[in-house]
């Protein structure tokens, strides 16, 4: 095989839709570790809401995390490499959002800070992203007014909002902040009325994605950017797969990824990182 690296994308790609990683997926990575592949989960969760979804993963070495923000040791969290944003930066962010009906997010390296999310903003956590922490045991500092200290640690700044008013305020932010930061915006929660549709916003550093964490990776082990594979289904896999040497979207992925995709693999509940990875290993998909 001529890649030596693949990062994979977790919800949607490497996990089922109800959870966890299928044996058949364990086993196709061990098979390509074998073959002296690095393969490396590529998400855009922090290290601690991911830790316990990656419980089986074989041979765990670096993970990317926080849609590239955070590269880190998948057993311990430990990060070799942080991207920060600006502290000017997140403060216009914070903000436009600070005003909303819900709380804004701001995420940090616990190791560093102590907590996983600075809260701030006049809103209240919602109740899926309450339900969200406790399962994954965040950490959580709460202060009503930050200061531009407060956000030397900055890894990713936003919100899990109504849609509506999510999509509204990235657009205001892309109009202040432009090529200041990368933004995504998109659906978690659908509901037939749009103003009830839960979303994510996040935003991060301008040259902050999961391609920027796959190259600095791959770099400190000696591998060329067209040695990567990525995998992935949803906007934030976009850059990476479309920068890739060879770029794979999952049968559930949004149609902007399978624009930019090489191959297609199989869905995520029927194991498609397996099926890829066998492609890969054999020659079939160069």
């Amino acid at each position: 095989m001529k890649y030596r690296m693949i990062g994979l994308d977790m919800d949607g790609t490497l996990l089922q839709t109800a959870g966890g990683i299928s044996p058949e997926n364990v086993a196709a990575i061990s098979r390509a570790q074998d073959a002296g592949v690095l393969v490396v989960p590529c998400t855009g969760r922090s290290w601690r809401e991911s830790i316990r979804q990656l419980v089986g993963y074989p041979n765990p070495g670096m993970g990317i995390f926080a849609t590239g923000a955070m590269i880190a040791d998948i057993q311990s969290g430990k990060s070799v490499d942080l991207a920060m944003i600006e502290p000017h930066v997140a403060m216009q962010i914070i903000e436009k959002l600070r005003d909303l009906p819900e709380s804004v997010l701001i995420l940090t390296d616990r190791h560093i800070t102590g907590y996983d999310y600075l809260v701030t903003g006049s809103g209240t956590l919602t109740a899926n992203t309450q339900w969200w922490f406790g399962q994954t045991q965040i950490s959580i500092h709460f202060k009503t007014d930050v200061t531009h200290d407060d956000l030397l640690h900055a890894l990713r700044v936003g919100m899990v909002a109504n849609g509506v008013r999510a999509k509204a305020a990235s657009l205001e932010i892309e109009k202040r902040l432009g090529d200041q930061i990368n933004m995504h915006c998109f659906e978690a929660v659908h509901q037939p009325d749009p103003s009830e549709c839960v979303f994510i916003l996040e935003i991060f550093g301008a040259s902050v994605d999961k391609w920027r964490g796959l190259v600095w990776l791959a770099q400190q082990q000696g591998i060329k950017p067209n040695e990567i594979v990525m995998m992935g289904d949803q906007i934030n896999d976009v850059s990476a797969i479309s920068q890739a040497g060879c770029g794979i979207a999952m049968d559930n992925a949004i149609d902007a990824v399978k624009e930019v995709a090489n191959h297609h693999t199989l869905h995520c509940d029927q194991h498609g990182v397996a099926y890829a990875i066998d492609q890969l290993l054999s020659g079939g998909w160069q």
